[in-house]
């Protein structure tokens, strides 16, 4: 019986979903081609000076829950989708994703710190993350991570304006493997 000969298969182009809302990121699933949005929550700023000055201030983002409830696995290639109003040269000078610590019931991070006269040598809370922005068409931008997330919780932030008392976070948390 003659072999039957498969047919070439047709790479498919994936059309990329477009998020919903604009200056909001989403995690991109992959696999489903789909967008999922991140938790929006709030942050308050708050500066606290050590020792009347002396041993320095710090700058610190402060939101409720200790985790945040949406959850993705660790995986080498986590990817965001993120659509602008088209206004927004270099998106990373505007929104900056930080690892928050889970402490007492909240999550933050130090993102500034001043050392003082008297230097405390306390240890930083969270973390600022690298990544890296690619457009995809007008108005619509992929964030790539650099290296893979460790589990914990993180969140984008807008710092156009850190004069604010209040920030909007997108929060998100990693797992190291799915909770079935």
């Amino acid at each position: 019986a003659p072999i039957p000969v498969a047919a070439p298969v047709e790479k498919k182009e994936i059309i990329l979903p477009v998020p919903e809302y604009i200056n909001q990121p989403y995690y991109y699933d992959k696999d489903e081609n789909k967008l999922i949005r991140l938790e929006n929550a709030n942050a308050l700023m708050i500066t606290k000076k050590k020792s009347l000055g002396l041993k320095g201030s710090k700058q610190s983002l402060g939101m409720e829950a200790p985790s945040s409830k949406i959850r993705f696995t660790a995986k080498k290639d986590i990817v965001f989708i993120i659509k602008t109003s088209g206004d927004v040269i270099d998106l990373t000078s505007y929104i900056k994703l930080y690892q928050f610590v889970a402490a007492d019931q909240r999550r933050e991070v130090i993102i500034n710190a001043k050392e003082g006269l008297l230097t405390d040598k306390e240890e930083a809370k969270g973390k600022l993350m690298s990544f890296s922005v690619k457009m995809i068409s007008k108005d619509n931008y992929l964030i790539q991570l650099p290296e893979q997330l460790e589990a914990g919780e993180y969140g984008f932030v807008w710092v156009k304006n850190m004069e604010l008392k209040e920030f909007t976070v997108f929060a998100f948390g990693i797992d190291w493997k799915s909770s079935d």
